[in-house]
């Protein structure tokens, strides 16, 4: 198995980056892999932690239960909605989809959607 193959078998949020920046592939066949991030592996997973309220850990930056995380050994804060976002942007989840919404609403006020995903890496607030 050669270190492509080993890559191209792997979750849908590296695979469709390998198919992008590796293999070079129709920009159709990284779109159709890109989309499949919200629905399998990490970024599903992701995904189905958010709760009703919208928000990861119950928090925009840091977790609701947790001020003192260290010493109650719980509620990391990279669990929280804010560093939840950072990781979906890097697994390329799609920024229009309306879990991804609800969140950044949340977090940060309004953000145009086309701006989302630069804003979810700066952790900015736009508008």
């Amino acid at each position: 198995m050669t270190v492509l193959d080993w890559l191209l078998d792997s979750d849908p949020a590296i695979r469709w980056q390998v198919l992008r920046d590796l293999v070079h592939a129709p920009a159709e066949v990284v779109a159709t892999e890109r989309a499949r991030v919200a629905t399998e592996g990490w970024g599903a997973r992701l995904l189905a932690l958010q709760g009703e309220d919208g928000q990861w850990a119950g928090g925009a930056c840091f977790p609701a239960r947790s001020f003192n995380w260290r010493a109650e050994n719980e509620g990391q804060p990279w669990t929280a909605t804010l560093p939840t976002l950072q990781l979906l942007h890097d697994f390329g989840v799609d920024p229009r989809s309306e879990q991804v919404r609800r969140a950044v609403a949340l977090t940060g006020g309004t953000i145009d959607v086309a701006d989302l995903s630069p804003a979810i890496a700066a952790g900015a607030n736009p508008g």
